[in-house]
């Protein structure tokens, strides 16, 4: 698919050897490409910033937002919705089939000899940790176009570690029969895209049980079951990865982004930020500053 000239490029490569990319997707919900722009060229593994609904073909669609990584087969056919007024936002790296042969060898050796699809997840949830790590990271290549090209291999080599070995760890939830898998997994994607566009009001489960049309006590249940974590963490994780998207401004002032986020105060906006990513607001600007 070749973009016309008229309209802004969604899709740009920031950092490339014959092993790795690193790139940056940034569409616009308007933007003619935004529902489907194309199968997927190369093996790769994705950082959402922005909530969006995504459906591989042929398979159920999920909330890919901050919280997760979404990961692609070669060739991979899917489908995007928006949740976001800001449309899709993210941070891709691909890989050489050889290095996806070589990480999936050590978890899943059918896998790695699989052509077709070597690849067996759509999305798997992700640390802040790894999160924080995949930022520094892309701050980095994108300030420093000079930077030491071993070191940007080794380094996305790691993060691929990290998500298929999270991917595998992940629990088998499809065993709880409370809910079915479906039930649980659209009351919780309808959740997640309800958060994701208003993750910095302070909405009670009330609200939130009262929007989807659903128990306080059924939402709460389903929601846990299908992703492993409360809506309150949820929630949280969102406001915290969505202001290291702030940080980038050099002249962000931290107490306005606090509030703006939904936090009580400057300091609870601190003290969450600091037990997700190890380091304060501040040192996590210094670091993030770029243009990306």
């Amino acid at each position: 698919m070749m973009p016309r000239a008229d309209l802004p490029v969604v899709d740009r490569v920031v950092f490339e050897t014959s092993a790795v990319r690193v790139g940056a997707f940034r569409c616009p919900a308007d933007h003619p490409f935004f529902g489907d722009s194309g199968p997927i060229r190369d093996p790769c593994f994705v950082f959402p910033r922005t909530p969006v609904v995504i459906q591989h073909r042929d398979r159920r669609p999920f909330a890919a937002d901050p919280t997760l990584v979404t990961l692609y087969n070669r060739g991979q056919e899917y489908r995007r919705r928006s949740v976001s007024v800001d449309g899709d936002r993210c941070d891709w790296y691909a890989v050489s089939d050889e290095i996806l042969r070589d990480a999936l060898a050590a978890v899943d050796p059918p896998a790695a000899d699989d052509v077709r699809r070597p690849i067996r997840f759509a999305f798997t949830r992700m640390d802040a940790s790894t999160y924080w790590r995949q930022r520094q990271l892309f701050a980095r290549v994108c300030r420093d176009r000079a930077c030491d090209a071993l070191e940007v291999e080794e380094s996305v080599c790691a993060l691929l570690d990290r998500v298929l070995s999270a991917a595998y760890a992940a629990p088998d939830r499809s065993s709880r029969v409370q809910l079915t898998p479906r039930a649980a997994d659209d009351l919780a994607r309808a959740a997640c895209e309800l958060l994701g566009r208003r993750f910095a009001e302070p909405l009670t489960l009330v609200d939130l049980a009262a929007a989807l049309d659903t128990s306080v006590f059924h939402l709460c249940r389903a929601f846990k079951d299908a992703t492993g974590t409360t809506l309150h963490e949820h929630r949280t994780q969102l406001r915290l990865r969505s202001a290291l998207d702030r940080l980038e401004d050099s002249h962000c002032d931290l107490c306005a982004l606090a509030l703006d986020l939904g936090f009580s105060s400057h300091s609870h906006f601190t003290a969450a930020f600091h037990r997700a990513f190890g380091i304060t607001p501040s040192t996590a600007r210094r670091r993030v500053s770029a243009r990306s």
